[in-house]
């Protein structure tokens, strides 16, 4: 940044804030990240960047926060265009999604292998977020000659690891490795 301060709303500054501390996160980790970092990244003294943030506890949230509108207007999107799609189908935007946005993999692979100490900030996020996701994602997944929640953990566990080894290796394609688990994965759907 130019030294030189712009003046924005509150909202503004808030939300450049987030979205600052976003990509620091996602390129440093939550516990490396620091308030001192962010600001000197906008321009702000750590005071003012607390004054709009409050604490870097919950500026992480905030950014936790963020990331589930994004991806709650782009299933509000995908519905609009299809408002029954299949487990396939809403899998396929969510893979499409995620090469479109490295930064935000990144960021929430990142967090939720940080996330796995009870003490972190955002365990308990990534935990419920967990629940909810592979419920979401077990009703859609009937059909198949296991229950539900076991195809569910099948997938989740594939998207994991292609994720992160993508992050890892970007000449991945993570598109065909991904449309290959599924192909093999929903042909063994029963006739649904």
């Amino acid at each position: 940044m130019s030294g030189r301060r712009v003046r924005l709303t509150a909202g503004a500054r808030r939300a450049q804030l987030v979205d600052e501390a976003t990509a620091l996160i996602a390129r440093n980790g939550y516990h490396r990240f620091s308030i001192s970092a962010l600001a000197a990244a906008t321009g702000l003294t750590r005071a003012g960047v607390l004054h709009h943030v409050g604490s870097k506890e919950q500026l992480l949230l905030d950014v936790l926060a963020g990331r589930d509108e994004r991806d709650d207007a782009a299933m509000r999107r995908f519905r609009d265009r299809d408002p029954r799609p299949g487990a396939r189908e809403l899998l396929d935007d969510v893979v499409r999604r995620n090469l479109a946005q490295p930064e935000i993999v990144r960021l929430y692979t990142v967090l939720a292998a940080e996330a796995l100490d009870p003490s972190h900030p955002a365990h308990d996020y990534f935990a419920r977020r967990l629940r909810s996701g592979m419920a979401d994602m077990g009703a859609l997944l009937d059909g198949f000659d296991r229950p539900a929640a076991q195809v569910a953990v099948e997938i989740y566990a594939f998207m994991d690891g292609i994720q992160l080894n993508w992050l890892r290796d970007p000449t991945l394609d993570m598109w065909q490795l991904w449309t290959g688990f599924a192909d093999a994965l929903f042909a063994t759907r029963l006739n649904v």
